[in-house]
């Protein structure tokens, strides 16, 4: 007997893949819709999914805001991850010349064209987003941030003018959260919506299949990377983190979950005693990877000074209460990226 068939965007992001290996290997049927065709039909040889490679049908939707874009993705769904957006290359600090074009309209058309289509489908169960904490602040008198203390997006007007892209990204976010409530409460359809936000993701990008393409393709672990080869930056940078796994798991759990609310939102973040300074990461990877440090491999050394959202990070009880995911710590999240680091550097050194 065949699994439900679960619609995944951006399977070949960091979060859309790992959701995409996690959907596979607990049995269900996957459609994956890219921008090109191509692009995601080599995933089916990557070592997570070869096995699951009949398991997998792809779907190429060129433009994610045009009309009608997701009518054919959609067609006999059961459930869909919707995980595509665009994020800012957070190791660049060039900056951009239409914050609306590059992170606004792509993300709030692409939630609503995803919605729109999944009214004619009555298959469909449950749409996930993935949302992010950065549509989060923390109130006044709290010490930690929780899912709901969100204040809203900025005027289009004020992200109109903005020349940076993780401010325009944060927007992005918050504008096309708030599009997906509104859109919820007009229509009220027959399927329901959680939202997923993940806080800073580390984990290894098995999409990534160079040393060199790990240096230089945007992602949040670029930080981590750095900072094991000895780079310097004045930062200040993201502490509040996530092992890449638990957000694939909240995700998978957010879809298949009985216990949760139509519109209800889940915070993916380790709640537990984060680095105040990315400098805490080198005697974790000493201890892991001692070999490769005393080679020069990891030089270690780096200089990223640390920014946390709150002074006791974000509250994710919630969604272990819920939901039953046990966020891993800086240990899992170090083995997992430098890892992988250590592996095409061999791999590198081989060839």
């Amino acid at each position: 007997m065949s699994g439900p068939l679960v619609l995944v965007t951006g399977p070949t992001g960091q979060i859309g893949f790992s959701v995409l290996a996690l959907l596979l290997q607990k049995g269900y049927r996957t459609r994956v819709a890219s921008r090109k065709f191509t692009n995601a039909e080599r995933l089916k040889d990557l070592p997570s999914l070869k096995p699951y490679a009949e398991s997998i049908s792809v779907v190429e939707i060129p433009d994610f805001t045009a009309s009608g874009a997701f009518d054919e993705a959609v067609r006999d769904v059961d459930y869909v991850q919707h995980i595509a957006s665009p994020i800012p290359d957070g190791a660049s600090s060039d900056e951009i010349s239409d914050a609306l074009v590059k992170f606004i309209n792509p993300a709030v058309n692409g939630n609503l064209a995803v919605l729109t289509a999944a009214l004619k489908v009555a298959s469909i169960k449950r749409i996930v987003f993935t949302s992010s904490t950065e549509i989060l602040d923390p109130k006044e008198g709290k010490t930690t941030i929780g899912p709901y203390d969100a204040p809203g997006p900025v005027p289009l007007e004020e992200v109109r003018a903005t020349k940076n892209p993780h401010f325009a990204y944060r927007q992005s976010k918050r504008h096309s959260t708030t599009a997906v409530d509104a859109f919820m409460r007009e229509h009220r359809p027959h399927f329901d919506v959680i939202h997923v936000l993940p806080s800073f993701v580390q984990g290894r990008i098995e999409t990534v299949t160079t040393f060199r393409e790990l240096l230089t393709r945007p992602s949040s672990i670029f930080v981590m990377i750095d900072q094991v080869l000895g780079g310097k930056s004045e930062g200040p940078f993201p502490v509040d983190l996530v092992l890449l796994d638990d957000v694939a798991l909240t995700h998978v759990a957010a879809m298949e979950s009985r216990k949760v609310k139509n519109g209800e939102r889940y915070v993916a973040a380790y709640t537990g005693t984060c680095p105040l300074s990315w400098e805490d990461v080198d005697p974790i990877v000493e201890r892991l990877f001692p070999e490769e440090v005393k080679s020069g491999l990891l030089p270690l050394g780096g200089k990223h000074p640390g920014r946390p959202r709150a002074k006791d990070g974000f509250d994710s009880s919630r969604t272990t209460e819920v939901l039953g995911v046990e966020f891993r710590g800086l240990v899992d999240m170090v083995q997992s990226v430098v890892g992988q680091m250590v592996e095409l550097k061999k791999k590198e050194s081989e060839n």
